[in-house]
């Protein structure tokens, strides 16, 4: 699978981010909490939000959405078929980023071991 976010790699409707947050699965970190469900998709799908609260200017609410974009689309490719919705809730500056990227990593951990358990369980059953 390639690394690309397309359009179909988003949630944009408000009843796609409702599902997700009904789900209640969330893994909670110092600067993001991930809201999760499994899709029927053959990729994962990603919604973010970052609120005025994290930051007021609105280039630094993006630079975050940018950062986690970018996450998610060189990470991807290893997890299982999910709906990802990344809320922001901390602000953070360019010279955190290796420990932004950790944290990440931390949290969509499971997303890998699981997608790993799938493939390895669909094996032994053929």
């Amino acid at each position: 699978m390639s690394n690309k976010f397309t359009q179909a790699h988003r949630l944009r409707k408000a009843d796609e981010f409702s599902s997700v947050f009904v789900f209640r699965k969330v893994r909670v970190g110092k600067f993001f909490k991930l809201h999760y469900k499994p899709n029927e998709l053959t990729h994962s799908r990603l919604g973010f939000m970052v609120s005025k609260k994290v930051h007021k200017r609105a280039n630094q609410r993006n630079y975050i959405k940018r950062t986690i974009r970018e996450f998610f689309r060189t990470e991807q490719s290893d997890w299982m078929p999910l709906d990802l919705i990344v809320r922001a809730q901390k602000h953070f500056t360019p010279e955190y980023y290796p420990l932004i990227i950790a944290e990440l990593k931390q949290l969509c951990a499971k997303f890998k071991l699981n997608s790993n358990v799938q493939k390895t369980s669909d094996s032994v059953g053929s």
